[in-house]
């Protein structure tokens, strides 16, 4: 494998770093460098311990826990061996920018280090960005299968297949470290075997501090993040740089290749809780820096233009006034470099897949059908799918039955006007919205739709029409002769929804399908049947199989009634339309509080308020089970093992879409099965 072992080699692909980049760097703490200090929860932490080893860390716990004692000395609370030169990458809840400060120990006591500061470097926020550190996606990398070496111990492979960001400690030629910050889609450090890893390095700004240093101390540790967890996988070993075609082709990031890769053979892996990460609730939104510190963080940054240059010192003070402006220009350039780079705002897998309207259908003044395209339509017939939508700057997840005929390319959702979400898409839902669905899902389905001579008898009640219609249109054109009874109960006449086509489709098949409308409000021309479905209303067919559908306690009563008919519980079928619990923000400070739930055999993750445990699992990178994400599926079920949630909790199982955690909280993702 070729390998860069020369500076020329190393410059010849990356070039060398402008002189304004250079400009930037301080031999001690200036305003803006103090001012980050003051903000900062976390950072970073690059040393060699007692025996001369590398180690990086993460250290902190609250903002401005580095005390600066003067420009050139920063003290800090922690309990590391480290001694000699050390490094440093400072972190600000929701900023790109980072701080790196370079120095050495100075004094050391029980709990306490002082280092005296050598070098100030306000980092770009490329790998923030790149990583979404603080605006994290679902983590789509699979988990890597390791079988032996310090990588396959336990939660290690799965951490490496979630981080999208890690910090990298390096030592030059005369023991000088420096810290860096990495950051990528979740999964871009990549697994070769069990002692090796490779990390692509992206273009940036052309330092390359972590290259040089390893071309004279191949020596190297890291420190790896995952956002919404409080855990961190260190690692440390060697590590040579390569400018591989193959290799650096197989970690390209759409049509943008790294200019080289690390390649470190790991001598020690491990994953453990940390404290500082812990304490700092960096992962709260809440916490981010607000909108005015970060403006007057930029005015302080534009001004160190002028402290090695006299002759800017004039024009980095008056573009300080224009700050603002700055910083907009800076983070609209940062996303057109990433958009090129293959990033952009899809970076990751958001949750779903996007969908567009082709059509829209009014079927009746309060409900209209939705076709869509870009959907996986290989449903059942009698399944349902979770549209995904935003709704002014909110995320909404809410389950629609599928109204078509499987396996074409069009899905068509029918939806009923009940609820913010379903009125929204009855008012506003146009040709070319675009969403996202998740599924199909739902264990509701009719097995073999052309199957010969059997028989079927439909009972639903409003929109629970809408499997029912799906059943309905596949048995017809896939069974040669299937029979089928609907019986379908609304409050009025103008509230059926597919009127026209339950007529149309039979008189076009004539002795294959019954259709009993039941209106608990007629109008003084109706001459059907009347009052709410009841027993009156319900048919008993030997060999038919029942598929009942409709809101709230409507299913069980209708089940109830059809066993009093002698039908065999193997023959009814139940879907319930049933709203699910959501995040109250008038909810008790128990219900709004952040908290942390621990996943058996992965690690501990922070919930944030408001937020669902599946949420902040999937956030966090852990492999939770879900489908439909609106608690009707059961695929998300967990088993509890310790705490209180409000939500969907039965036979020691929690629904972790729709649950959110009262207390800090326990699980396991092996489910707990109904019974258990």
């Amino acid at each position: 494998m070729s390998r860069i072992t020369t500076v020329a080699q190393l410059e010849a692909i990356i070039g060398r770093p402008p002189a304004m980049v250079m400009m930037k760097e301080l031999a001690e703490l200036d305003d803006a460098g103090r001012r980050m200090l003051a903000i900062a929860p976390l950072a970073g932490f690059g040393y060699r311990d007692d025996e001369g080893r590398p180690r990086t860390t993460v250290v902190g716990g609250k903002p401005g826990f580095a005390e600066v004692e003067s420009p050139a000395r920063i003290a800090f609370a922690t309990d590391v061996d480290a001694s000699g030169p050390v490094s440093f990458v400072f972190l600000l809840p929701g900023v790109g920018e980072t701080l790196r400060v370079n120095g050495s120990v100075a004094e050391r006591s029980p709990g306490r280090i002082v280092v005296a500061v050598s070098q100030v470097y306000i980092h770009c926020a490329r790998a923030i960005l790149r990583s979404r550190l603080w605006d994290p996606v679902v983590p789509a990398a699979p988990v890597p299968a390791v079988a032996d070496g310090p990588l396959s111990a336990p939660g290690v492979a799965g951490f490496l297949a979630a981080t999208p960001f890690l910090i990298v400690s390096s030592w030059d030629r005369d023991g000088g470290s420096d810290t860096s910050p990495r950051g990528d889609v979740p999964g871009f450090v990549r697994v070769i075997d069990g002692h090796t890893l490779v990390i692509p390095d992206r273009r940036g700004n052309k330092r390359a501090d972590t290259s040089r240093n390893l071309l004279a101390d191949d020596r190297i540790s890291v420190a790896m993040l995952v956002p919404g967890r409080t855990d961190v996988l260190h690692v440390s070993g060697t590590a040579v740089i390569t400018d591989d075609a193959s290799l650096l082709a197989d970690m390209a990031q759409g049509a943008a290749v790294p200019q080289a890769a690390l390649i470190i053979t790991v001598e020690r892996a491990e994953l453990r809780r940390n404290q500082a990460v812990a304490a700092a609730n960096v992962w709260d939104r809440g916490n981010r820096v607000d909108a005015a510190t970060l403006a007057e963080l930029m005015a302080l940054t534009t001004r160190q233009l002028g402290v090695k240059k006299p002759a800017l010192r004039r024009l980095s003070g008056a573009l300080a006034v224009f700050s603002r402006l700055i910083r907009r220009v800076m983070d609209a350039t940062y996303r057109r470099a990433l958009e090129k780079e293959g990033y952009g705002l899809a970076t990751g897998t958001r949750l779903g897949r996007p969908v567009r309207v082709i059509d829209v259908i009014r079927e009746t003044p309060d409900a209209v059908t939705l076709v869509l395209s870009g959907a996986d339509t290989g449903f059942a017939p009698g399944q349902f799918y979770t549209l995904i939508m935003d709704i002014e700057g909110r995320t909404f997840r809410r389950a629609y039955s599928a109204t078509s005929v499987p396996g074409t390319d069009r899905l068509a959702l029918t939806v009923k006007r009940d609820g913010l979400c379903s009125t929204y898409l009855n008012d506003h839902a146009r040709v070319g919205t675009e969403m996202r669905v998740l599924g199909p899902s739902g264990d509701f389905r009719v097995a073999d739709p052309a199957a010969a001579g059997a028989e079927y008898v439909l009972i639903g009640a409003g929109s629970g029409i809408t499997p029912l219609m799906s059943i309905i249109r596949t048995v017809l054109a896939a069974s040669p002769d299937a029979t089928i009874t609907l019986i379908y109960g609304n409050r009025t006449e103008a509230d059926i929804i597919f009127a026209g086509e339950l007529t149309a489709l039979r008189d076009a098949h004539p002795g294959r399908l019954t259709v009993h409308h039941v209106l608990s409000r007629p109008g003084p021309g109706w001459t059907g049947r009347t009052g709410r479905i009841g027993p009156d209303h319900l048919i008993y067919l030997e060999r038919a199989h029942y598929y009942i559908c409709g809101p709230a306690t409507m299913p069980a009563a209708v089940r109830e009634a059809l066993t009093g008919l002698g039908v065999s519980s193997d023959r009814l079928h139940e879907e319930r339309f049933t709203s699910v619990p959501a995040a109250d923000p008038e909810a008790a400070d128990s219900e709004q509080a952040v908290r942390t739930m621990t996943v058996d055999n992965v690690g501990e993750v922070v919930v944030g308020a408001g937020q669902t445990m599946l949420d902040a699992g999937l956030a966090a990178g852990v492999p939770m089970p879900y489908s439909c994400t609106v608690g009707s599926c059961g695929e998300c079920r967990v088993r509890l093992l310790r705490g209180e949630v409000r939500g969907i909790v039965e036979d020691g199982g929690v629904l972790t879409c729709v649950s959110y955690p009262l207390t800090d909280t326990a699980v396991a993702i092996t489910p707990a099965e109904p019974g258990d």
